[in-house]
């Protein structure tokens, strides 16, 4: 076999990212699943001994650019677009991979300038106009967690948000290059087109075409706290991180917050000058 999901052994590149996370992680305890496990937000479980944070896989202001550049020098123009677009709403807006992958440009309103995270919206990415495989494996896990009704049932609650407080407002006109990407998925898409694999793989061919960044930068989790990190550094407060974020735990906002003085002092700077 050969091309960028396969070696000649037939293990492929999410099987790398399980073996890496694994190695790094340890595996997940009790049956948990380890895809739940390996996209779970830093608020969602406590840390264990010998676990990476999330800051980890952080980019900075200068890596993520690399990494914009890095989707541009994708072959196919439309894929490099779309990528690049991609990159932008998961590095600078924090979208987890799943919102992105069910986003839909009725989210957007860009009169207000607000993309708004629903608190359903139904899933028809599946190949039969259903729900899409990774909401039936959603479904799937609930049942295996004691729910006792037919994935079928269940999957039909899907598309959800992952927790109660994801459920939220999230400002785009503070950023004109935001503003492009999110127009550009909505209105050449109307929603984003590709399975959450596709997703996966297009965010790798960015690492490996980017200037000076190693082959495990990042991942789309890790996208999520690059945003987290940015905005935090830019002296936003803890409230209205948490509420960007769509984070349940108060204590989720301090990692971030905690980086380096430079927040306060931007913060102090612009309420006392």
């Amino acid at each position: 076999m050969s091309g960028s999901d396969t070696s000649s052994f037939g293990i492929t590149e999410e099987d790398r990212e399980k073996m890496r996370f694994l190695s790094e992680n340890g595996a997940p305890g009790g049956g948990a699943d380890l895809a739940a496990m390996m996209e779970s937000d830093p608020d969602d479980s406590k840390q264990s001994p010998g676990r990476t944070e999330t800051r980890e896989r952080v980019l900075t202001a200068p890596e993520f650019e690399r990494l914009l550049i890095g989707a541009l020098r994708i072959d196919d123009d439309e894929h490099a677009l779309e990528t690049w677009s991609a990159l932008v709403i998961l590095g600078r807006l924090g979208l987890r991979a799943g919102e992105l992958g069910h986003f839909s440009i009725e989210w957007y309103d860009d009169r207000e300038q607000i993309l708004s995270i629903p608190e359903h919206d139904p899933c028809t990415k599946g190949r039969d106009g259903g729900a899409c495989g990774d909401c039936r494996q959603a479904a799937r896990q609930r049942i295996s967690h004691g729910d006792d009704r037919d994935v079928e049932e269940i999957a039909d609650e899907y598309w959800m948000p992952k927790t109660e407080t994801a459920v939220r407002d999230i400002p785009t006109g503070w950023s004109a290059r935001v503003e492009e990407a999110v127009l550009f998925i909505g209105q050449v898409h109307g929603e984003w087109p590709h399975a959450y694999s596709t997703l996966k793989r297009r965010l790798q061919s960015a690492i490996e075409n980017a200037p000076l960044l190693d082959e495990n930068a990042t991942t789309l989790h890790g996208l999520r706290g690059t945003a987290a990190s940015y905005h935090a550094g830019n002296g936003l407060d803890k409230e209205a991180l948490k509420q960007m974020m769509g984070w349940r735990d108060d204590k989720t906002p301090n990692k971030y917050l905690a980086i380096n003085g430079q927040m306060a002092k931007r913060a102090l700077n612009r309420v006392y000058r």
